[in-house]
């Protein structure tokens, strides 16, 4: 496990991996199916080493130079981790790019960051071509067989505070921003992430998550390499789904829609089993939820723990886990928040899920529940990092201006994680780094047991006609427990109720549609929001087409880009609303949608 902070050896990402290779030389670093018939490859730290050696005496031969930029565009893969360490390797700064964006965002991306050249799948080749301008692009495939390593025996040379990784956040207004993520940046977030949840040699986490997201980059490609632990790469989420068992993770990260997903999948299996199975699993489901309570005690009675532990747990819920590998400790939920619903399901079968938070420009893991310390609903506590005693801290400021850790407010945070800056953006980066202090945007507040909870984004806070205030996202999670919902957006502004405008599965409403499909939908809302406040309940509903990246409704990490919804619905949104007797309400939205828009073009 790694040191605190006071003792800590700070390292570059390349000299990381020279001492996990060092250190654990013959272990197995990756494990991925390979082959016609997808037998599982297991590659040492020792083996993966020589191909990063080589990768970075390509790009070194291929004239990248320190600080120069790597683009790295390809589905998941081996491939890309071994691209991003040679990167680093080679002192470059590592570019990974969404694999799915549409031209326009990919080719600003490419313009933005002037990488020196662009690495890709052979898959990519389309895309990459048409994107990449005069930048030469070369296939991982391409690699010379006589490729001279001599010269790049060791990494590189470079500083702590040199950036590591441009990593672009797929905005919900505009076009992404580079946050620039150094080395310190990066290493001291693995670390904490390694020490909090104490991963060790023995330990695999099964990588489902892009790498061009920080939060797969940080625990998946480093965390693990940092503890000499296994990352296993399925060839998709087919694959995962279907042969999680023989893959046996230890540790695996999640966002809601995968988590969603594992818990239907159980949930069908359940209903498609004979009458009597599906009797003692609910009776199991039941003497949980009498024992279970939000944090890690255990508070149901003798009888009810020892039926648990001796009858259901072994005759149900261990059954579930065998499924799952039969090695499972437990899930970490990030990206966007997951349901209590969710959390409570997996809690019960034994492999809890834990709810984190961060963001990238934090590199990315600013709290986490963990099995020692947990609160359902909550984000868990503060990491390591920002704690006083390894020079980092945390602070809320409200509306009024008031700081402190009692307030309820905009979440701020200093330290070694805290990125450098955004890429060519001096503007944006002034003012999401003031007074020393990263401003999340994030509201919410730290409970007296130290639990961080959020409520949702400071510029997505609807205000009513009556000066009722309320986080949309808050709605949002409520509503999208409902298996007729896929995904929502909860509007209002200036309104004198707030509405729903939902996409529909098209499973679970088969056979309805019209009139009838409207009226369940209503139903089903009205029970989803039945436990918040008056104001926060929709009025209505409104079936709209649904959010995709193509068409711009969501970001490549799946969140809701509200201005863009408005831009392509807001005939329908402003013919909805007036029928509800809200003709006059949606005026600032509108306003607010188009300069969003102008501003994303004029950046384009």
């Amino acid at each position: 496990m790694p040191e605190h902070r006071s003792t800590l050896e700070m390292r570059t990402l390349a000299t990381l991996l020279e001492q996990a290779c060092s250190t654990y030389g013959d272990g197995i670093f990756l494990v991925y199916p390979t082959g016609e018939e997808d037998t599982l490859r297991e590659q040492s730290y020792a083996e993966f080493l020589a191909g990063v050696r080589a990768w970075a005496a390509f790009l070194t031969a291929r004239g990248v130079q320190p600080g120069d930029r790597v683009g790295i565009i390809t589905p998941k893969s081996p491939a890309q981790i071994q691209a991003l360490y040679a990167a680093w390797w080679a002192g470059a700064i590592a570019v990974p790019i969404c694999e799915t964006l549409g031209d326009l965002e990919m080719g600003f991306i490419i313009r933005d960051s002037e990488p020196r050249l662009l690495l890709i799948d052979a898959s990519m080749r389309g895309k990459a071509s048409a994107n990449c301008g005069d930048v030469p692009v070369h296939e991982f495939g391409s690699l010379p067989a006589a490729c001279d390593v001599s010269a790049c025996r060791s990494p590189v040379a470079r500083q702590e505070e040199d950036v590591a990784a441009l990593i672009y956040t797929s905005g919900s207004t505009g076009m992404p921003k580079g946050v620039m993520l150094t080395h310190r940046n990066l290493y001291v977030n693995a670390a904490s992430a390694a020490e909090v949840f104490r991963i060790s040699p023995r330990d695999r986490v099964i990588s489902l998550l892009p790498y061009w997201h920080a939060y797969a980059l940080v625990c998946e490609v480093l965390t693990f390499a940092l503890c000499g632990a296994q990352t296993a790469i399925p060839k998709d989420m087919r694959d995962f789904k279907r042969n999680i068992r023989r893959y046996q993770p230890t540790f695996i990260l999640v966002v809601p829609r995968i988590a969603d997903a594992l818990m239907s999948g159980i949930q069908k299996r359940i209903a498609e089993s004979p009458e009597r199975v599906q009797r003692i699993f609910a009776q199991a489901i039941h003497n949980a939820s009498r024992i279970f309570t939000a944090g890690p005690r255990l508070d149901g009675g003798l009888l009810r723990m020892l039926t648990h532990h001796t009858v259901y747990d072994p005759l149900v819920f261990r059954k579930i886990r065998a499924n799952l590998g039969g090695r499972l400790r437990f899930f970490v939920s990030g990206g966007a928040p997951l349901d209590i619903e969710h959390q409570i399901f997996f809690k019960y079968l034994g492999v809890p899920v834990y709810q984190g938070y961060g963001l990238t420009e934090s590199s990315p893991i600013v709290s986490s529940n963990l099995p020692e310390r947990h609160k359902l609903g909550s984000s868990g506590p503060i990491f390591p990092w920002l704690t006083p005693e390894r020079g980092g801290d945390y602070t809320f400021r409200d509306s009024d201006g008031r700081t402190g850790k009692e307030v309820h407010g905009e979440l701020l945070v200093k330290g070694d994680c805290v990125m450098k800056g955004y890429w060519r953006h001096t503007d944006a980066s002034a003012k999401t780094l003031a007074d020393g202090w990263l401003h999340t945007g994030d509201i919410g507040y730290v409970d007296a047991d130290g639990f961080l909870f959020l409520e949702g984004r400071q510029g997505n806070m609807i205000v009513l006609e009556g000066g009722e205030k309320l986080h949309p996202e808050h709605v949002e999670d409520a509503l999208k427990t409902s298996p007729l919902i896929t995904e929502c957006m909860v509007i209002g502004e200036k309104c004198k109720n707030v509405y729903a405008l939902v996409n529909v599965d098209a499973d679970h409403t088969a056979g309805l549609s019209g009139a009838p499909l409207l009226e369940r939908l209503r139903k089903e809302v009205q029970e989803k929001s039945r436990h918040l406040a008056a104001y926060q309940k929709p009025k209505d509903v409104l079936i709209v087409p649904d959010f995709s990246m193509d068409e711009g409704t969501l970001t490549a990490t799946l969140k809701v880009r509200r201005h863009m919804v408005w831009q392509k619905h807001g005939e329908d949104i402003r013919r909805f609303l007036a029928e509800n007797g809200e003709e006059t309400a949606t005026k600032q939205e509108v306003g607010i949608a188009s300069s969003k828009v102008m501003e994303s073009l004029g950046r384009a």
